[in-house]
């Protein structure tokens, strides 16, 4: 290619040495026909904006074949498809466009015509192109035209002199907003409740309207009065229509037909159309695949319905600073994207700087760039000026969700500040093993609490502004092969929906995460980053989620299936999604519709999150932690710790302790404060256990150290010494497991000489979960510490000495040894290097010391205090309309000092369930002083109760006995209560309401919502009538001042002040018959 154009540069120059003006004489004769007379069509195209697919060189640019000089060109890579395209400025009326082409021309091309520059009509289509001068006449209307070429008649790329487009200012363009947004809507048949008629018409890529598996069906929409139509715009899923009408109606019973095909092809199908009425419906009659029609958006144009401008804008892009809903300036940028843009927002730039992950901005378009930075425990990846937080487990073994939110706030401030955009994490996956080298960085074993943690430490972390990434979608427990084909863990459906998935999708509809990454494991057969049941069916259908799935770096495999699949965007660079991604659009093998959803996913949370309005302040080398930054990390470290054993030494007093040892390496400087990998924060001041402890002593109490790496000489002081406190830990790290849950090294010798030596010897655990204790009937005091960040010694020493009361509860199980835990054979940890097989199902955690009858070393959810308590007074009511039954009890304490109580609700479901024994489904906080009482309450939903089934295809609350516990541990429950359920409740619904004879509504209950003050929320509430082709029309009472709900169910808006609301959502149908759905939304 280089020496052709070498050779014709310097024929070109020779000539122009010895013919001169003969040379630009023939050119000008070569060049298209001049609009001459005024009779004449009027060139449009000349100097005005080009963008091309490509270039072949900077000196070959899009503006080379628009600047009406015949010496210049536009030339493209050498492959297929590539297009040129000009922005006229505002709708013409096109008659003519006359294309000049170098030796290198197109054999098959299109002409198309666009409005908004997304949407394109071809107008004009050749598999004959000849090259030369082509002068094409056509009949078309719009603002853009492209050149758009699929077959080249050479080896090398295409390439214009001049593009030339000729025609006048039309007089009645086609406008480019919908007219049926927000809609009534109706179809003859829905696929189920989360397939919705409205789906098709809320102006979101990401919901769809789907219909039962047979033909004929229809989807239609009542625009409100009688229009012009003009075209519309079908994005179909993959179940598309081959054949099919679209009719009008100015009654919605007498219909015209304005367009007719039995050749559909799926993807986003443009047409051109013209026809007046109030009613327009798209009517199938041969489906394409084996399931019903399923349309993404059905869009309706009429003329002149162009966007307006919103308020705001910066004089560039209309969309900075506009007061425009966020799904129209989505819409706004996306319309003057070209296809590279859009694809250069679904992968990173490969650079590990500034952040560890990098958007590329498009500045001319006003799109900024974003950043993504470790971790879970506090801004990571080695930036200093940080707070170091407790890990995770930590944080869960507080049980106290207005800590955690707190705990997130002052993440989310710290990553502000550092200029990140997503904080990756926090980390959900289940601890199903406590070998997994990553156990430290996420919450627990069960699902519920792991739920609950997330969804306000999400809450907080994001009402600072920041993105929150929840990691890793699914089923990612363990690091031995992991992002290969050995992880294959194979895990039935009703274990992944009752265990695996729980957290991840109450994080996105209960905490609105931004985005979620997927992660290493392969389940079931297939890559998490490319399985459409973990992503597609479990995230965005199930759980409403409208944010968008990043995949962890290097965890994407493939382009076709990650994109079709789920997963929006590459990380760290795009291997998978750029040039192959753009391969694989021209193929047909991810289609426009799937593009489009992928980038407004990402656009959607970037307007949400302000990125386009807000200044960037914040930088990599800002110093952001503060001394109200590590008061809450000193706070989560000090309830997260779990008082494990004490037969009295504890706590320690100052009038009769005069000297403690200190032992162990983590006593010192080397306290294991922080797990390693991704989860890692840079401390920016470490307290040690020795310093925390010599400074609340005082100077009337010797505190000596040994760091043990000399047992002897340790076993010595400890001796001498009043108490002898050993701090012992173990290391975990991302990229490799435990090999065993024992102590490693000699510290549980030194343990077991040191208690022989002093008989009040403490000991003080920094793990990240479950460790053996050989020892434990030698020692006095047992206080699990995890890994508690920077505050590690302060926080050890307010314990140690009394002036905080322990409260944290284990949020995992400690077994008595590693033959007892659930996944006890190879094959099920690490796997026999083709599957891991979780043949335990639902036996994780508790459960399966339950339904072993193995009594653990520890239960989870124990922990004591220094005072004690006592439950009574159960009371169970019956479930109410909209399945929720309330549960009371009394708290009391019983001790001699002020302390903190957690009352743990749990459920034991009938037998013929298959459920586990029980299961938690409540917690709260208690805090009393000596000799006070607090009345508890939970709210028990149907959902509490409900179980997966696969026959149903859904949840299902058994009818029956359920038996209500409640304790302050899975194995401590003293109250115990009855809840019976007279009926079967069908899955995914929990109410019914009957309206005419034969119809029935059903509205999904979401059994509580929480939320930020004056932070943007949207929550989609689903219904389901049994009317053929009616819509629901929902309405609301009772929410938070600054939220509404739209007639198709979405909740939205930002909630003005705090407090708790019960809210009452109805649906109807056409008939009048309707539904209610109650539950409570607390706004915090």
């Amino acid at each position: 290619m280089a020496k052709r154009r070498h050779r014709a540069r310097l024929i070109r120059t020779r000539l122009a040495a010895f013919l001169g003006f003969l040379l630009i004489a023939a050119l000008a004769l070569v060049a298209a026909p001049q609009p001459a007379t005024a009779a004449g069509p009027v060139l449009l195209s000349q100097g005005k904006p080009a963008t091309a697919s490509s270039t072949e060189n900077t000196g070959t640019p899009a503006s080379g074949a628009v600047d009406g000089d015949t010496g210049t060109r536009w030339s493209s890579a050498a492959a297929d498809p590539q297009w040129i395209q000009v922005d006229l400025g505002s709708s013409q009326s096109v008659s003519q466009v006359v294309l000049n082409w170098e030796t290198a021309y197109a054999k098959a091309y299109q002409i198309q015509i666009s409005a908004d520059g997304t949407r394109w009509t071809s107008v004009y289509s050749t598999t004959t192109g000849a090259g030369g001068t082509e002068t094409l006449t056509l009949t078309g209307t719009g603002r853009y035209v492209r050149m758009y070429g699929t077959q080249r008649a050479t080896q090398y790329g295409y390439s214009l002199w001049e593009f030339q487009v000729y025609g006048g200012t039309a007089a009645a363009a086609c406008g480019t907003t919908t007219a049926a947004l927000n809609q009534p809507a109706t179809a003859s048949s829905t696929e189920n409740t989360g397939t919705p008629a409205a789906s098709a018409f809320d102006g979101n890529l990401g919901t769809r309207w789907s219909s039962a598996a047979s033909d004929p069906q229809w989807l239609q929409v009542d625009l409100g009065s009688s229009q012009t139509i003009c075209g519309a715009e079908l994005s179909w899923e993959t179940a598309y229509a081959k054949a099919y009408q679209i009719q009008i109606s100015a009654n919605g019973t007498s219909w015209t037909s304005v367009y007719s095909t039995t050749t559909g092809a799926g993807g986003t199908e443009t047409l051109t159309l013209s026809g007046t009425g109030r009613y327009v419906r798209m009517y199938g009659t041969q489906r394409a695949t084996q399931y019903g029609y399923s349309l993404w958006e059905f869009t309706i144009l009429t003329p002149g319905g162009t966007t307006t401008p919103p308020s705001g804008g910066n004089g560039v892009c209309p969309w900075v600073g506009s007061s425009a809903p966020v799904a129209d300036r989505v819409a706004q940028v996306m319309a003057q994207m070209t296809q590279a843009q859009k694809i250069s927002m679904l992968h990173g730039n490969g650079n590990a700087s500034p952040y560890i992950g990098n958007l590329s901005a498009i500045p001319s378009l006003c799109i900024p760039s974003m950043g993504f930075q470790d971790g879970p425990s506090g801004v990571g990846d080695g930036l200093g000026g940080v707070t170091q937080l407790p890990a995770a487990v930590a944080s869960a073994a507080t049980w106290d969700t207005g800590l955690q939110q707190q705990y997130g706030a002052v993440a989310g401030n710290e990553f502000a500040g550092k200029g990140a955009d997503v904080a990756l994490g926090p980390t959900l996956n289940i601890v199903r093993d406590p070998r997994w080298g990553r156990a430290f960085e996420t919450y627990s074993e069960d699902p519920y609490l792991t739920a609950q943690m997330a969804t306000a430490g999400i809450q907080g972390l994001q009402s600072r502004g920041v993105m929150a990434q929840a990691k890793h979608a699914a089923v990612y427990n363990q690091e031995t092969n992991r992002n290969g084909p050995a992880d294959n863990a194979v895990v039935d459906t009703r274990t992944l929906q009752e265990i695996y998935l729980p957290g991840f999708q109450a994080a996105v509809s209960k905490g609105a995460a931004a985005s979620v990454m997927c992660g290493y494991s392969t389940v079931n057969g297939t890559y998490a980053c490319q399985n459409p049941y973990l992503l597609n069916t479990a995230l965005y259908q199930q759980a409403g989620f409208g944010g968008f799935v990043t995949s962890d770096w290097g965890a994407a495999h493939s382009t076709v299936d990650s994109a079709n699949n789920g997963m929006t965007m590459e990380m760290p660079g795009g291997y998978f999604y750029a040039d192959f991604l753009s391969q694989a659009l021209a193929n047909g093998q991810v289609s426009q519709a799937t593009l489009n959803t992928m980038v407004s996913r990402v656009l959607t949370q970037m307007f949400a999150f302000g990125l386009f309005d807000k200044t960037k302040t914040g930088s990599t080398g800002a110093v952001v932690t503060t001394t109200a930054h590590q008061v809450t990390a000193r706070q989560v470290a000090e309830q997260g710790s779990v008082l494990l054993k004490n037969t009295g030494v504890l706590p320690l007093s100052t009038s009769s302790v005069h000297s403690i040892a200190v032992l162990g390496a983590d006593g010192g400087a080397g306290v294991q404060s922080v797990g390693g990998g991704s989860a890692t924060a840079t401390s920016s001041g470490t307290v040690s256990p020795l310093t925390g402890i010599q400074n609340r002593a005082g100077s009337g109490v010797s505190v000596q150290y040994n760091d043990a790496s000399d047992i002897a000489s340790a076993v010595t002081l400890a001796r001498s010494s009043d108490v002898a406190i050993v701090f012992a830990s173990y290391g975990e790290q991302e990229g490799t497991d435990l090999t065993s849950i024992d102590l490693p090294g000699q510290q549980n010798s030194l343990i077991s000489q040191v208690a022989a030596a002093n008989p009040k010897t403490i000991v003080v655990l920094n793990t990240g979960s479950a460790v053996t204790m050989p020892w434990l009937g030698q020692v006095q005091g047992v206080l699990e510490n995890w890994y508690a960040g920077q505050e590690v010694g302060n926080a050890v020493a307010a314990l140690l000495f009394g002036d905080v009361n322990p409260s944290g509860k284990l949020p995992v199980t400690f077994p008595a040894s590693l033959a007892d835990v659930p996944a006890h054979t190879t094959a099920q940890w690490p796997g026999d290097g083709s599957t891991v097989q979780y043949s335990e199902g639902l036996k994780v955690g508790y459960r399966w010391y339950d339904a072993n009858n193995i009594t653990p070393l520890y239960p989870f959810g124990f922990g004591l205090s220094y005072t004690t308590f006592s439950f009574s007074g159960i009371q169970v009511g019956a479930l109410d309309a909209s399945g929720n039954a309330t549960v009371s009890a009394t708290v009391t304490n019983t001790g001699s000092r002020a302390g903190a109580e957690i009352a743990q609700l749990y459920v034991a479901d009938p037998a013929s369930t298959g459920e586990p024994a029980k299961q938690l489904k409540g917690f709260h906080r208690v805090d009393l002083q000596p000799g006070a009482s607090q009345s508890v309450q939970f709210t028990v939903t149907a959902h509490d109760l409900a179980h997966w089934a696969d026959s149903a295809g859904g949840w299902t609350t058994t009818a029956g006995s359920y038996q209500i516990m409640m304790g302050d541990s899975s194995r401590n429950l003293p109250l115990t209560g009855t809840l019976t359920v007279s009926s079967t409740l069908s899955a995914k619904t929990v109410t019914t309401g009957t309206g005419s004879p034969g119809t029935t509504v059903t509205v999904t209950n979401p059994h509580g919502m929480s939320s930020l003050v004056r932070t943007a929320v949207r929550l989609p509430i689903a219904g389901h009538t049994t009317t053929a082709g009616s819509a629901l029309t929902f309405t609301a009472a009772g929410l938070p001042a600054g939220l509404s709900i739209s007639p198709s169910g979405v909740i939205s808006g930002t909630a003005t002040s705090t407090g708790t609301s019960t809210v009452s959502v109805t649906a109807t149908d056409r008939t009048g018959a309707t539904d209610t759905a109650g539950f409570v939304w607390t706004v915090s």
